[in-house]
């Protein structure tokens, strides 16, 4: 007896479970908005407040970096300076600004073979403890100079100098120059096979 009325109230409480269920809202998973075109295309033209800082070919936030050394054969002892030229451009379309922590905009040092540095361009010059920021419009170009001291080179070596913007790892460049007590050999031009006309040696006080 108490059997056949567990089966009765079971079979009960079944059905009404079922309708329990069925009163219950369905959930609907919410679709992930599609983006609509006109954000489409602003991401295309990086204009989207999401997009990622550019990082193009042309280096950090489309800036290019160039640096020349001149000249680029030491002469020791009559080479006493290298003149550094660092340029920075703006490949891109967008404005884009650098912040720096003082009126330093470039930094450049002088290191050896086994990568000591020699010499650091601002330890000789006088900066303002005062934030600044440059802006470079697109397609503009800026460029900075600095000068060098051959003192501490050693005839024989070859160094590198390294350029690069205090306050962004991104922007930095090198080069290498020679140091020796001669100048080069001079070789034909590859396109016409003539020999560079000589430059008259200068003179040299006798001791």
């Amino acid at each position: 007896m108490k059997f056949r009325v567990s089966i009765f109230l079971l079979s009960s409480a079944l059905p009404l479970a079922l309708l329990a269920a069925d009163d219950r809202p369905a959930v609907t998973p919410t679709p992930t908005p599609k983006p609509t075109i006109l954000k489409r295309w602003m991401k295309t033209f990086g204009l989207a407040k999401d997009q990622l800082p550019n990082t193009s070919a042309t280096g950090f936030m489309g800036l290019d970096m160039g640096v020349v050394a001149e000249p680029a054969h030491v002469v020791l002892p009559e080479t006493k300076q290298v003149k550094v030229t660092v340029t920075l451009a703006n490949e891109g379309r967008k404005i884009r600004q650098l912040e720096f922590p003082t009126s330093q905009r470039i930094e450049v040092l002088v290191k050896s073979k086994e990568g000591k540095t020699i010499e650091q361009w601002s330890e000789d010059q006088a900066f303002n403890n005062e934030p600044t920021v440059v802006t470079i419009n697109p397609q503009e170009r800026l460029e900075y100079k600095a000068t060098i001291q051959t003192r501490d080179m050693v005839v024989g070596q070859t160094y590198t100098i390294e350029a690069f913007f205090p306050n962004f790892e991104q922007l930095r460049k090198s080069v290498t120059i020679t140091a020796s007590n001669t100048l080069p050999a001079a070789t034909p031009d590859p396109k016409t096979g003539i020999m560079p006309a000589a430059t008259p040696a200068g003179k040299h006080k006798k001791l």
